[in-house]
């Protein structure tokens, strides 16, 4: 987690250092939402429904020309899917936890000084996995084996200005590497993250 910190706060002072003294200025800010994640196939994809879960991060912006800008974040993603179902006449829940600390290297396009989109790659790094279960009045937690510890894929957003701080974002990540280590389930299926998040974002 050092390491992603370090290489973040890097980009941060090469993009401020290059940017600084432009018209439009360099920003820094925070931002906080709600993931609906799953998994897009393969393991635990049978059956499952979104996990909600929350998304806390930090992000900048640096101005490339008046309407394009590279975006950078630091975020702590709850990830991971849910499973119901009934066995013996009680309902059992499977929560898989699977959380990571993910940076998306975003460059985002106004469509005009409200309305933006934005578009890049991300890597992120697992930093809880874990099973929950639930029903028949106990619970149970232990750790899952076998994940990988770096996920990787695209991000894809669109934002609205609310104010010159303030902007409200949707976005959509889908993982491109195997979230397990042994690849593929029974029918060759790798399982990838799936994550569809709502945001509420401030510039400091």
């Amino acid at each position: 987690m050092r390491h992603v910190t370090l290489v973040f706060t890097t980009v941060i002072l090469l993009f401020s250092a290059t940017f600084y003294g432009q018209e439009n200025e360099a920003k820094l800010g925070l931002k906080a939402g709600l993931n609906f994640s799953n998994i897009a196939s393969g393991q635990l994809n049978d059956g499952s429904i979104p996990r909600v879960g929350v998304l806390l991060g930090i992000m900048g912006e640096f101005p490339l020309n008046p309407t394009i800008s590279f975006a950078p974040e630091l975020a702590y993603s709850n990830q991971g899917s849910v499973r119901r179902f009934d066995e013996m006449g009680s309902n059992f829940t499977n929560r898989t936890h699977i959380n990571y600390i993910n940076v998306p290297l975003l460059f985002k396009y106004y469509l005009n000084p409200s309305f933006a989109m934005d578009l890049g790659p991300y890597v992120g790094v697992n930093i809880i996995s874990k099973a929950v279960s639930r029903g028949g009045g106990n619970r149970f937690s232990e750790n899952i084996d076998g994940i990988n510890l770096i996920d990787a894929g695209l991000s894809g957003s669109i934002s609205y200005s609310l104010s010159t701080n303030y902007f409200i974002a949707a976005r959509y990540s889908r993982g491109f590497t195997s979230v397990f280590d042994n690849t593929a389930d029974l029918n060759g299926l790798q399982a990838r993250n799936s994550v569809f998040n709502l945001s509420f974002g401030l510039y400091l």
